[in-house]
């Protein structure tokens, strides 16, 4: 009687290890087969952070005016984002000159994951650059947007125009042509590029894009 009770037991316990083996062996797979854990990419602690990071930014309107004096709806349908940055600057680059409305300026915000250059020159036009990341399950996406101003001088803004587009599309991004129009002297535009999980450190990507924009001021010179 104690050697079938002892036998009940031995059998019971075998069973219940062959069934945990066989759930263990269910989660690792899916429906298409086996998942090899070393594809899972690691995300870093960078990503995360800009994963949960909120973006701060503001609707402009071209055309800011009210329907009537009862309503508050805006009469505009040209519009885009102005990205605020509430973290510390840090000076990567400034470039003066006697000239005071000659100048360009290249901060990083580190704790904003982003980079904005502003460059003015005497004969009136002003350019912006704002480069800042954004995540989301797949990874980490760029995202680049020019906002210029020219005083009549419709050739430079074409070149830009055209440039920005060109090396939109080289990048394999999305180009949004929030206003582009050389003839009013203005050009809002966006350009957004995934690219995948984060494979370096957040502040070394941010300034290399801020070195990259510091070779730009001096190019303009």
């Amino acid at each position: 009687m104690k050697n079938r009770t002892y036998n009940n037991i031995l059998a019971l316990l075998v069973n219940c290890f062959f069934f945990l083996a066989f759930i263990g062996c269910s989660e690792s797979s899916t429906a298409g087969g086996t998942v090899d854990d070393n594809s899972i990419a690691e995300v870093s602690a960078d990503e995360k952070a800009i994963l949960e990071h909120q973006v701060d930014s503001m609707k402009v309107f071209a055309e800011a005016g009210f329907a009537d004096i009862d309503s508050s709806r805006i009469d505009s349908t040209v519009y885009w984002f102005e990205i605020g940055f509430k973290g510390k600057k840090d000076d990567y680059f400034v470039y003066e000159e006697d000239n005071l409305f000659s100048y360009c300026y290249v901060g990083v915000y580190q704790l904003d994951f982003g980079v904005r250059t502003i460059e003015y020159i005497p004969i009136g036009d002003n350019y912006t650059r704002t480069f800042f990341l954004t995540a989301d399950e797949q990874g980490i996406v760029y995202h680049e947007k020019l906002d210029n101003d020219y005083n009549d001088d419709i050739a430079r803004c074409e070149k830009d125009l055209s440039d920005f587009e060109q090396n939109c599309e080289n990048g394999g991004g999305s180009l949004y042509s929030h206003k582009a129009d050389c003839a009013e002297n203005s050009l809002h535009l966006t350009c957004s590029t995934s690219k995948g999980h984060l494979l370096t450190n957040a502040e070394t990507l941010l300034n290399n894009y801020a070195e990259n924009m510091k070779n730009w001021c001096l190019e303009n010179r």
